[in-house]
């Protein structure tokens, strides 16, 4: 058995013991990538049963699943995040390959920043920067004590934030497919947007969820209402729309983070734009490695878990 960890940095940042763990269970191959998975000839020419452990960064998260039919004897692809849908698990069930992700690894960071991007967009932080760190009394402060976020999926990362959420004082609904939290109060889709002061987003980007909110979605809500998109779930908004109304007064505010966030000067109104580092803490960090090594041996025992394709 080969363990193959692709990772974009020089190495995979285990510890002594999770190397030596993994050791146990086949040969351990770190190869430092950027680019398609068909660029590594070396997997193309291995015929040995392999795991494959793959950091999203290396690949841009998009896999080019269509070189698994180069490579011989993959039995599973391990993605070191929560986020599945740019490995395919689908396409990788139809080769007959595991899809393995890393659940929850951090949601208690992912809710915590959610809840620093609201504080900031609601009280127009982006608005006093671009105007020179001048106070522009016209722009109208959220005090969020007493207003109510909706959050769509209440999965682990959307539990933390209405936790968290409702602890500050705000009253939290929801709307869920699967999950049922009776802390919380449960609306329809339709309902819940036209309810809110701040909308957030924590649903799994899939097929469906990818057309659930729409445009005319957006239009139904408040124009003082404000709209958070955490990286990668943001990918389920109609981002530009929501920027144009923003500039345009039609809804009070954005706070998202993700790769194509710009400079503030670039955006016209309330738009509190930032990288993707919701995830990262050094407790995140710790958990994501214990994790992935932990799913990369349970392949190897064949007691695999965290499938997102069984």
């Amino acid at each position: 058995m080969k363990l193959y960890l692709i990772v974009s940095g020089k190495d995979a940042g285990l510890t002594a013991d999770q190397r030596n763990t993994l050791q146990q269970f086949g040969e351990v191959i770190t190869v430092s990538h950027k680019g398609k998975l068909s660029q590594l000839n070396q997997l193309q020419n291995d015929t040995s049963e392999k795991i494959l452990a793959l950091d999203p960064d290396s690949f841009d998260w998009e896999l080019d699943v269509e070189a698994l039919d180069q490579i011989p004897k993959v039995k599973a692809v391990v993605t070191q995040s929560t986020s599945f849908d740019w490995i395919h698990p689908r396409e990788l069930k139809v080769k007959g390959i595991l899809a393995c992700n890393c659940p929850g690894f951090s949601a208690e960071s992912v809710a915590e920043y959610a809840l620093c991007m609201t504080i900031e967009v609601a009280r127009n932080t982006a608005v006093f920067i671009k105007n020179g760190w001048k106070i522009d009394w016209n722009a109208k402060s959220m005090l969020l004590k007493g207003k109510t976020v909706g959050i769509l999926g209440l999965g682990r990362i959307g539990k933390c934030m209405a936790v968290i959420l409702n602890g500050i004082g705000m009253k939290v609904i929801y709307w869920s497919k699967k999950s049922k939290d009776e802390r919380f109060q449960y609306v329809e889709l339709a309902e819940l947007f036209k309810s809110v002061d701040v909308l957030m987003p924590a649903l799994v980007e899939n097929d469906e969820t990818k057309t659930l909110i729409t445009k005319e979605l957006i239009d139904t809500m408040k124009p003082s209402a404000i709209v958070v998109g955490i990286n990668r779930v943001k990918a389920l908004l109609p981002e530009d729309y929501i920027i144009e109304k923003v500039g345009k007064g039609e809804l009070s505010g954005y706070a998202f983070e993700g790769d194509n966030a710009k400079e503030l000067p670039s955006y016209k109104g309330n738009v509190w734009a930032l990288p993707p580092m919701a995830w990262y803490t050094n407790e995140s960090l710790k958990n994501l490695l214990q994790m992935w090594v932990d799913n990369i041996v349970a392949v190897a025992q064949r007691k695999p878990q965290n499938v997102v394709n069984p």
